[in-house]
């Protein structure tokens, strides 16, 4: 993939990725106002596209999918594994730094934070699973 097509790929599975997340998150808490949920959608991509140039995720979700669970690259499972990880460290970035953004270093921060993240790590896993196909055939290098 060239840079150019990873750079768009990239920015378009993190819209999607914080518009299914967000969205899951803002419904958890009991709704939002639109205003609230647009900020979230943007914080939330904001984080992940950072998180994304700073930590490699695809290779410690290749690797653990494929050196760690032994799966056989190009397969559901190894997919699946694959994005396990990688929502798990995207999840709980985005997730702590959004009730960071919500309540601050209070008392009930961690409550606040796992409260919702199982359940955003299992959407997260989803939506992933769902776009990750679709994304990369939109932005394959074809020569």
């Amino acid at each position: 993939m060239s840079p150019l097509s990873f750079f768009k790929w990239n920015v378009l599975t993190n819209v999607l990725m914080a518009l299914s997340i967000n969205t899951a998150a803002t419904i958890l808490a009991g709704g939002d106002t639109v205003a609230g949920w647009v900020t979230g959608c943007c914080c939330a991509f904001t984080i992940n596209t950072v998180a994304a140039a700073i930590i490699p995720v695809g290779r410690i979700g290749k690797w653990f999918a494929e050196d760690i669970c032994h799966t056989k690259p190009g397969t559901f499972a190894e997919m699946v594994t694959r994005n396990l990880i990688i929502n798990a460290i995207y999840v709980t970035i985005v997730s702590f730094c959004m009730a960071l953004i919500h309540v601050g270093f209070a008392e009930n921060l961690f409550k606040v934070w796992i409260s919702t993240y199982f359940q955003l790590h299992l959407v997260g896993l989803i939506t992933s699973i769902v776009i990750e196909k679709p994304v990369a055939a939109l932005f394959a290098d074809r020569h």
